[in-house]
């Protein structure tokens, strides 16, 4: 008997579990879970409406995230997932990580869409998606530097998601100087 049986939980819901577990301490936007899961939306509605009923998931302000309930029903822990750094580099001289995450968080970036966040204390992780739903990108902020950082990516497609990665990089960092020069003028 699995945590399907005892729950009545579908195809979708397991997958949304699981998809949440891999980065438990992220809020994730319903149109992100939707193209990391390529699911239709009235799917995905019943589902979350499901799991948020049963108290596997919750649903804040920010988006939706699994519970420990939902962890501790399909057997993962609250860890962080494997990661892949691409590039770092220190926030440009009067911005900080709130700051620069509230100017990023829900853009899209040439391919990569807005997936969630997780703050954690003064550390936030901002998370996006490729339009393909394979490859996950993080963002993290913390003490006047930011990371880049491949999360996950299909078999054999790490030089795609590095691609990927180091565009949005690129991208984040014209953004924060374009920003920071708009200051001066």
């Amino acid at each position: 008997m699995g945590y399907s049986d005892s729950y009545g939980l579908g195809e979708v819901d397991g997958r949304v579990l699981q998809m949440m577990a891999s980065s438990a301490d992220t809020n994730f936007s319903f149109q992100g879970i939707k193209r990391s899961l390529q699911v239709h939306q009235e799917k995905l509605s019943r589902s979350l409406n499901r799991l948020s009923s049963q108290g596997l998931v919750g649903k804040f302000e920010s988006g939706y995230a699994i519970t420990k309930k939902g962890l501790k029903l399909i057997g993962a822990s609250e860890s962080a997932p494997t990661k892949t750094v691409v590039g770092s580099s220190y926030l440009p001289g009067g911005l900080d990580a709130a700051s620069v995450a509230t100017m990023l968080k829900g853009k899209w970036f040439s391919g990569m869409r807005w997936l969630g966040s997780s703050p954690i204390g003064e550390h936030i992780d901002l998370k996006w998606v490729t339009d393909d739903g394979e490859i996950q990108v993080q963002v993290g902020f913390d003490n006047g530097k930011f990371e880049v950082s491949l999360i996950s990516f299909p078999p054999n497609e790490e030089c795609r998601a590095r691609d990927v990665a180091t565009k949005l990089f690129v991208k984040i960092v014209n953004t924060l100087y374009l920003k920071k020069l708009g200051s001066f003028n």
